[in-house]
């Protein structure tokens, strides 16, 4: 009997790692009293003409002046308000266009990485009841419902599946919606970081350049390019305004600011852990600001008691965390052999390479190579231990002379870092995220602006010059870094480059190489990833689909006969062996392989839709017959299916039903070369048969 082609699997997963109290406070500061950075106003306004002037330029009100001279300097200045003034408008619309601009490149990108199986293979997604379904459930329990062991450990972030949901319902599969999604979220979050900067410096400037500074930095980008990093800039629309309500309720004293400081500060957890460190931030930004006078003592005891409200709420969500995990933290399976000694001596390593890609985000990758130091005499130890030593030496000799400022730009750089150096619940391949640095870049692009203001004060040119430098390089770099989460093959060849010798960055390459179709190129990154860790029955179940691609169906067999060595119940392998076998005639033993599948996985579409070409082959047609309807009962819009239900009645000599069946599946059926070799193949059966 003429059929189509057998189904077989790749292992579909890459490898991933995987009410308010009411508080009576006579202590109101007003929020505005840190900034003593005492600028000089007249390079303030030659700087904000500058400034203003190029956004006039934008909207195609004036070309660009000449550089000033010191006469002309001085014309700058006594110019009218309405000239030299930076608005909130212009501020906000430089602001926007330039983040915009420089991701406008990722609105086509794929689906990659966790995407593939947090959108593209997650059936909870289809249903609205889903973001309910998402607070009494971890982030990865449509996996717990599969027969896959690449399950990563929980986590509640029942906001981000609300998100994949509702993005869902909106666009399907379709990339470029999802992308739409993410760069408006980044835009939101960008605009929220002007609004929090401008408080806390009393300075539009600062605001603007921080806000610019953090709309464009490239380590975002794996936050916003790859559409399963989210949940960082999903959890910043929350916990930037939640500090920015802390300080009108510390200003002004009204509770209702208060309350919604701390609605928010729990809706940013319900994103991600990390916001929950925004107490620790407060709390620098209050030592700020106490009076010198004041006894420490009595600090302390002030800063406690409005700590409390973040407190409570704190212990909320890990109170619902831990009812719907049955656990508060976790050490990743990975991990378990790892003394936590190692672990903990990594984190001077960890820290290091996150400030060093905070100042020069250049050429960044999802993974770098890493590994757990082996112990204290380890130069990636002693080294990052020497330069963390010298930072804070250099912190505290300086610390009188240090504005309050800068303090607060470090609490907001050095909170948000705190959670994620817990390296026990990462695998050592993914101690190194760059998008973790999304809220601690908050700060560092808090405290670059601060300085980069003070050179403007003393040196003007010189000032705009550096400043215009660092935006056209971090810009040009997120564009490049772009194109890197643009589609898996780029991402896996930047991951290849730092980490040449990770088998998990070659199987993964080479899976996107299978995908599209390049299965010479796919066969060397996963031979190479067999070479690496030959005992991976993911890596030999994909190699021998590539080896049937290029012909080599012997060799399939034998690498799937292998994988199953290595994993008897890995159920991809036995229904690609089943379908290389059925291939080579060997009826017999290919439905012993299905029957394997089907015992422990009833559902499987590809191995029933198998296991019924087989007997068809072997002339059992009713047998046939009912196990096509099986697979067309759970999915009756599936095409192959119904030509095979054709095929099968035609040589059962069910004409009729033959027809019904094969008109059915022309009516689904896009494809209209296959449309005419179905007809083709179904009239030489019905010539050769009676009913």
């Amino acid at each position: 009997m003429t059929t189509l082609g057998g189904r077989v699997e790749e292992h579909s997963q890459g490898f991933s790692r995987y009410s308010t109290l009411a508080w009576s406070d006579p202590h109101v500061l007003s929020t505005t009293s840190i900034n003593n950075s005492g600028p000089s106003e007249q390079s303030d306004r030659l700087v904000l003409f500058f400034i203003a002037h190029m956004t006039k330029r934008k909207n195609g009100q004036s070309k660009t002046p000449k550089s000033p001279t010191t006469q002309s300097r001085r014309d700058y200045l006594e110019a009218p308000e309405s000239a030299i003034k930076l608005t909130e408008g212009r501020a906000l619309f430089l602001v926007i266009a330039a983040t915009v601009l420089v991701y406008a490149n990722s609105l086509n990108g794929s689906f990659v990485f966790d995407d593939l199986k947090q959108i593209v293979a997650n059936p909870q997604l289809h249903s609205l009841q889903n973001v309910f379904h998402a607070f009494t459930s971890d982030v990865w329990d449509f996996q717990r419902a599969q027969l896959t062991k690449d399950i990563p450990p929980p986590y509640y972030r029942p906001l981000f599946t609300a998100y994949l949901t509702l993005n869902y319902q909106l666009f399907g599969l379709w990339e470029p919606g999802w992308h739409l999604m993410n760069l408006f979220t980044h835009v939101l979050a960008t605009v929220a970081v002007y609004f929090l900067v401008k408080k806390l410096s009393g300075n539009r400037l600062i605001a603007t350049l921080t806000s610019l500074l953090f709309g464009l930095h490239p380590a975002h980008v794996e936050s916003v390019s790859w559409i399963s990093g989210i949940p960082d800039p999903l959890s910043a629309l929350f916990y930037v305004p939640s500090f920015l309500l802390y300080l009108w309720y510390r200003e002004t004293g009204e509770r209702k600011y208060l309350a919604a400081s701390l609605a928010a500060y729990f809706l940013s957890a319900l994103c991600k852990e990390t916001p929950l460190s925004l107490p620790l931030a407060l709390c620098i930004w209050e030592l700020s600001n106490f009076e010198v006078k004041q006894e420490l003592g009595r600090r302390l005891k002030d800063l406690s008691f409005r700590m409390i409200p973040y407190a409570l709420t704190a212990f909320l969500y890990l109170g619902l965390r831990y009812s719907v995990l049955g656990r508060i933290s976790w050490k990743h399976p990975f991990m378990a052999h790892t003394p936590d000694s190692a672990i903990w001596m990594t984190v001077p390593f960890v820290l290091v390479n996150y400030l060093f890609h905070l100042v020069a985000p250049f050429y960044l990758s999802l993974i770098y190579g890493t590994s757990f130091v082996s112990g204290s005499s380890d130069p990636r130890f002693l080294v990052a231990l020497v330069i963390l030593v010298g930072i804070g030496s250099i912190l505290w000799i300086y610390r009188a002379r240090l504005s309050k400022q800068v303090w607060v730009a470090l609490g907001l750089i050095i909170s948000p870092l705190l959670p994620v150096l817990n390296l026990k619940v990462f695998h050592f391949e993914y101690i190194i995220q760059d998008r973790y640095l999304y809220l601690p870049s908050i700060g560092f692009c808090y405290l670059v602006a601060i300085l980069i203001h003070k050179l403007w004060q003393k040196q003007p040119t010189f000032g705009i010059t550096v400043t215009a430098v660092v935006l056209i390089a971090f810009g040009a770099s997120t564009i490049m870094q772009n194109r890197v989460w643009h589609d898996s093959a780029a991402l896996w060849q930047r991951a290849i480059f730092y980490a040449p010798t990770s088998w998990s960055s070659h199987y993964n390459l080479g899976r996107a190489y299978l995908e599209l179709g390049q299965n010479q190129a796919a066969k060397d990154q996963l031979s190479e990833a067999k070479r690496l860790n030959p005992r991976e029955a993911n890596v030999l179940n994909n190699l021998a689909l590539t080896k049937a691609n290029l012909g080599d169906i012997g060799g399939a067999i034998s690498d799937l006969r292998a994988a199953l060595l290595v994993d008897p119940t890995m159920l991809e392998a036995h229904n690609n062996l089943g379908a290389f076998l059925y291939e080579q005639g060997a009826f017999a033993d290919a439905q012993h392989e299905f029957s394997i599948v089907l015992a422990t996985d009833p559902s499987s579409t590809s191995a029933r839709f198998n296991m019924a070409r087989t007997l068809a082959a072997i002339g059992n047609y009713e047998a046939a017959i009912r196990e096509f309807e099986s697979v067309l009962k759970m999915d009756p819009n599936d095409v192959p299916a119904r030509y095979e239900l054709a095929m099968t009645y035609a040589s059962y000599g069910h004409q009729q039903e033959a027809m019904g069946e094969f008109n059915r599946a022309t009516q689904l059926d896009g494809n209209p070369n296959r449309q005419s070799d179905m007809k083709k193949k179904l009239e030489e059966l019905t010539k050769g048969t009676h009913r």
